[in-house]
């Protein structure tokens, strides 16, 4: 079988014809392009407000962690600066009462002292006493000599002229 068209029409009348068609086509994916993009406005707008809600929240309880972190970030800051103080209070922190024991065990009964200063920031120790004789006096000397945190031990020769009851004074340095 054989197809056969006749058109009938004439020229101008075809040709607005195509021209309505090709008006008709365009007309359509115009509207299916609209469309597409509406519905993609929608949906990006729908996003968008839902991505700002959940911003919203995020920033709220990043503010509520702040705020109650903050406190525990006072307390952290306050205990290290606690910390920090009394490692600067116990830095030169020397124990000595071991070294009174020392002292005192060292001391011979013929000894008596009167006062004891120990200036820890010039390293010095200073005995008065009196010795019941020039030896006992020398003697100390030499225990005080052997003290294993004492150096320097030093008495004036003026308090060497007496026999007895020798009024005495030692001078010495402690060592670090």
């Amino acid at each position: 079988m054989m197809n056969i068209n006749l058109n009938l029409l004439p020229n101008s009348k075809k040709i607005r014809l195509e021209t309505t068609m090709n008006f008709l086509f365009i007309k359509h994916i115009v509207e299916l392009f609209l469309l597409v993009v509406a519905a993609m406005t929608v949906a990006l707008i729908w996003g968008w407000m839902f991505l700002e809600n959940d911003f919203a929240n995020l920033a709220k309880t990043a503010a509520l962690i702040n705020r109650e972190y903050y406190t525990y970030n006072q307390d952290a800051k306050n205990i290290n600066k606690l910390i920090k103080n009394v490692n600067l209070a116990s830095k030169g922190f020397s124990p000595m009462g071991p070294k009174l024991k020392d002292l005192s065990t060292s001391l011979p009964s013929d000894i008596k002292i009167s006062s004891l200063q120990i200036d820890i920031g010039g390293q010095t120790i200073i005995i008065n006493g009196t010795a019941l004789s020039r030896d006992a006096l020398l003697n100390y000397q030499e225990v005080l000599n052997r003290i294993t945190w004492i150096t320097d031990v030093e008495t004036p020769v003026s308090q060497l002229f007496q026999k007895e009851n020798v009024n005495f004074e030692f001078k010495a340095k402690l060592k670090k």
